[in-house]
C-alpha cells in the first residue's frame, strides 16, 4: 500500500468518522478514512434510534430519504415509569436502521463525495513532528505504510485507538450500574396497532424493558437490570432470560411469541465518559470523545452532530478552531450527558420521579416539554419550573408521600451541579474565543 497527503485522514468510518468525511469532501477536502473492519459490518451494541434532529443532519447530507427508505419514521416514543405512561408524538419522526445497512449507507455516502476508503487497514501509531500529530502509520495485509494529513481524526470508538496514543485524557467518567441484554425478533403484523409502531422504554421497579422498531420488518427487544443482580443466571442463558422477562410483562409478552432473529448479545459492564477531544493536529469525534449511557438514544445523533461541527472546524485551519469544537461540544453535550445518566441510574424509578410522571401522563402541554428535549430545544434540567416542581412536591409531602423528599433534594443536587459546571465549560469557549492579549 502507498502512502499519500490529505486534509484530513479519519480513524473509524461507522456514523461518526463517515458523516465527517462526507461533510469534508462537500466541503473540497481531501479525505480518507480507514478502520480495522472488513465494512460493512454489523455493529450491535446500538438503539439503532436515529431522533428526528440528526435525521435533520442526514438530510443536509443529502442521505435522509436514503435512511427512510430502509426505516421508515418512528414518529411515536413511549415511555412509562411503573403505571404511569407518557406517550410522545415526532411528526418529522426517527428513524431505525440496522447498522449493517446505516453504516453501509454513510460509508458509501462518504465514498460518493469524494473520500478515499480503506477497509482492513489498522492505525498503529501516529506521525509526529515538534509535538504535532502530522499523520499516521497504518497496516494493511501486513505492509505499513506512512500517511501524512493536516489533521487526524479518531472516530474509532470508545476503546478508540486515537485516543490512546494521543493520551487524551478522560473527565467525567464513571461505571454504568446496569447490565443490559438485547435481541432481535421479527415484527409482528399488527404491531402498528397494537403498539403504535413505537419506540418503547417501560421502567418496572429497578428493570427497565425496551423495544425499538428496526428497519421494516424487525423489532430489538431488551431489558437493562442492576450490575449486582444475578447476572451468571443471564450469561449462562441470555435468549432464555430474556425472553421469560418480555414474556412476563403484559406490554412485550405478544412480541416475543415467534423465535428470535438472532442470538442474545449483552454488555455487563460500561463506562460512560467525555475525552479531551482536541489538540495539536488531531481530534476526536463520537464515542472516541464522549460516550454516554444509552438509555435515550442519543449517540447516533450526537455523532452527527458532532462530525457537522468538527468539519467546519477543520475546514477553517488551525488549532484554535480544534479546539473550540471540543469545548462547544462539551456546552452542547454536558447536560444531556447527565439526563443520560439519570435515566440510567437503577434509582431513577423512584417516588420522585413517579410524581412527576403522574403529572405529565395525559398532559400535552407537560408531555410537549419532553418532547422539546428531544429536539434540543429545551434543556432537560429546566424542563419544569421550580414553582411547578416545588408544589407538587410539597403537594405530595402534605398527602403523607414523604418518600419523595430524599429523590427530591438528590434531582435539586444533580441540577445544581450539571448548572455550575455547564457555566464552568462556557467560560472556556469564551476563553477560545477571546482575542489574544497584546504583545
Amino acid at each position: 500500500m502507498v502512502g499519500g497527503t490529505y486534509d484530513c485522514v479519519v480513524v473509524g468510518a461507522r456514523c461518526a468518522g463517515a458523516p465527517l468525511a462526507r461533510f469534508l469532501a462537500r466541503a473540497g477536502k481531501r479525505v480518507l478514512v480507514v478502520d480495522a473492519a472488513a465494512l460493512p459490518s454489523d455493529q450491535p451494541m446500538s438503539t439503532h434510534f436515529i431522533q428526528p434532529f440528526g435525521m435533520r443532519i442526514l438530510d443536509e447530507l443529502g442521505l435522509g430519504d436514503r435512511v427512510r427508505e430502509l426505516a421508515p419514521p418512528v414518529t411515536t416514543f413511549v415511555n412509562g415509569l411503573g403505571p404511569h405512561v407518557i406517550q410522545l408524538e415526532f411528526p418529522s419522526g426517527g428513524s431505525c436502521p440496522r447498522r449493517t445497512e446505516l453504516d453501509a449507507l454513510l460509508l458509501e455516502g462518504a465514498r460518493e463525495a469524494g473520500a478515499e476508503i480503506r477497509t482492513r487497514c489498522r492505525v498503529i501509531d501516529l506521525i509526529r513532528e515538534h509535538d504535532r500529530v502530522c499523520g499516521v502509520i497504518v497496516e494493511h495485509e501486513g505492509v505499513r505504510s506512512e500517511i501524512r494529513c493536516t489533521v487526524v481524526v479518531g472516530a474509532d470508538g470508545r476503546f478508540s485507538t486515537v485516543a490512546r496514543l494521543v493520551g487524551a485524557e478522560e473527565y467525567y467518567g464513571y461505571d454504568g450500574p446496569r447490565c443490559a441484554y438485547w435481541a432481535y425478533w421479527p415484527r409482528p403484523a399488527d404491531y402498528a396497532t397494537t403498539h403504535d409502531n413505537a419506540a418503547i422504554i417501560v421502567h418496572d421497579d429497578d428493570d427497565a424493558r425496551f423495544v425499538f422498531p428496526v428497519n421494516r420488518d424487525q423489532l430489538v427487544i431488551g431489558m437493562t437490570f442492576p450490575s449486582t443482580d444475578d447476572v451468571a443466571a443471564w450469561k449462562q442463558d441470555p435468549e432464555g432470560q430474556l425472553t421469560n422477562a418480555m414474556r412476563a410483562h403484559p406490554r412485550f409478552a405478544s412480541l416475543v411469541e415467534a423465535p428470535p432473529l438472532s442470538r442474545a448479545l449483552g454488555i455487563v459492564k460500561a463506562r460512560f465518559f467525555f475525552r479531551r477531544a482536541a489538540g495539536p493536529g488531531w481530534a476526536l469525534v463520537g464515542d472516541a470523545g464522549l460516550f454516554k449511557d444509552p438509555t435515550p438514544g442519543l449517540g447516533i445523533t450526537d455523532a452527527f452532530r458532532d462530525a457537522r461541527a468538527l468539519a467546519a472546524a477543520i475546514a477553517l485551519g488551525g488549532d484554535e478552531p480544534l479546539e473550540r469544537y471540543w469545548r462547544q461540544r462539551d456546552v452542547e453535550s454536558l447536560e444531556l450527558f447527565h439526563f443520560a445518566r439519570d435515566l440510567g441510574e437503577v434509582s431513577y424509578n423512584n417516588p420522585f420521579t413517579q410524581l412527576v410522571f403522574s403529572k405529565c401522563s395525559g398532559n400535552p402541554v407537560l408531555s410537549q416539554r419532553f418532547v422539546d428535549v428531544v429536539e434540543r430545544r429545551l434543556s432537560p434540567y429546566e424542563a419544569f419550573t421550580v414553582g411547578e416542581v416545588l408544589r407538587w412536591t410539597f403537594g405530595a409531602l402534605l398527602r403523607g408521600r414523604f418518600s419523595v423528599l430524599k429523590p427530591f433534594v438528590r434531582a435539586g443536587k444533580v441540577g445544581g451541579y450539571v448548572k455550575k459546571e455547564l457555566e464552568r465549560r462556557r467560560k472556556l469557549v469564551q476563553r477560545v474565543l477571546a482575542p489574544p492579549p497584546p504583545p
